[in-house]
């Protein structure tokens, strides 16, 4: 008996990225949005998936009116160079947005200062910030972010190199109140920002200082000991340190950390400090039995073999020790 072929169930664009639309896939409604968006109503989760697909870009295309309403509670546009007014027309629709990822993006729109202030009177709701990798952002800009001072737990402003130490110690007493999470690595930072971060973020959880350095304090744009002390004193929720490739302050941060932070850390982030010995990872270990991330990586003086006895003896906790890989030495006989 022969079977009939129904030719018009056979869409191969289904297989790839599926919708409920009339059988239309992702990249078609995404390469056909304002076209599509005049015809068709878009629920949210499908509008979501359109935008992620439409991020996969490096340009990002301007969006329809309607598109962005107050259904949004997380926009992600990272990587994308924006279209002019994006950021304004966010703070205008998106009032109940709780996360917003603006990581490495580019463009005219993010020099606009107006466009970020707009964006911030009108997202008051926003608990999570990322601005990680924005090379550009302005002191003006996170002068804007002031009003948001109540509802922010989580700000990533890593790498954001032209912000002055003083605009981010002023950010961090209006608005550090409740924060949770806190990454500046990359920043300039100095005595004053840490003493900020000490003085008016007292719930932080997880905080990044990497690539920070002692050298010349306030005036050099460093982190004396006393600010570094200042710090550990004062943080006492902290469970997450990135310190990654911090210079100049060694073996005594070391102590500050394990005194005053020791039993309460989950996660420690120690990538590139080379001068660390055995002997002082050893008093740090004792003084931190709940560790269960650790990373050591390019820490030159730390040998496999005490990495692979010693550290997992101390931590019964540890889940994940990253370190680096074993260098095959051409001297030593190969075993069979």
């Amino acid at each position: 008996e022969e079977r009939e072929f129904d030719m018009g169930s056979y869409r191969p664009h289904k297989r790839k990225r599926a919708t409920t639309l009339k059988g239309k896939c992702i990249e078609y409604i995404g390469d056909n949005l304002h076209e599509v968006f005049k015809e068709e109503v878009l629920d949210i989760k499908l509008r979501e998936q359109i935008l992620d697909y439409l991020c996969e870009s490096p340009i990002l295309v301007d969006l329809p009116d309607g598109f962005l309403d107050g259904s949004w509670t997380k926009i992600r546009f990272g990587g994308c160079v924006l279209p002019k007014g994006l950021l304004a027309q966010v703070g205008e629709q998106c009032y109940d947005l709780e996360e917003l990822d603006l990581k490495q993006c580019a463009g005219n729109e993010m020099l606009d200062v107006d466009s970020f202030a707009k964006l911030c009177d009108g997202c008051r709701e926003l608990k999570i910030v990322d601005l990680v990798g924005i090379m550009t952002l302005k002191d003006e800009q996170l002068d804007c972010m002031h009003h948001l001072g109540n509802s922010l737990r989580r700000v990533r402003l890593g790498g954001n190199i032209c912000l002055s130490p003083c605009a981010i110690a002023t950010f961090l007493l209006k608005a550090g109140r409740n924060l949770q999470e806190l990454d500046l690595a990359g920043c300039q930072i100095n005595d004053t920002v840490v003493q900020a971060v000490a003085t008016h973020c007292k719930n932080l959880q997880e905080l990044s200082l990497g690539y920070a350095d002692n050298y010349g304090g306030v005036a050099g744009g460093g982190v004396t000991l006393f600010g570094w002390g200042l710090l550990m004193r004062n943080l006492k929720k902290i469970h997450t340190l990135k310190l990654k490739r911090v210079v100049g302050a060694g073996k005594s941060l070391l102590l500050l950390i394990a005194r005053h932070l020791g039993p309460k850390l989950v996660s420690l982030d120690l990538t590139g400090f080379k001068d660390i010995k055995a002997d002082e990872m050893v008093f740090l270990l004792r003084s931190t039995p709940n560790l269960e991330h650790l990373n050591v990586k390019n820490c030159g003086q730390l040998l496999p073999d005490f990495l692979d006895l010693t550290v997992n003896t101390m931590l019964p906790k540890l889940k994940m020790l990253e370190r680096d890989r074993a260098r095959f030495d051409a001297t030593q006989p190969v075993k069979d």
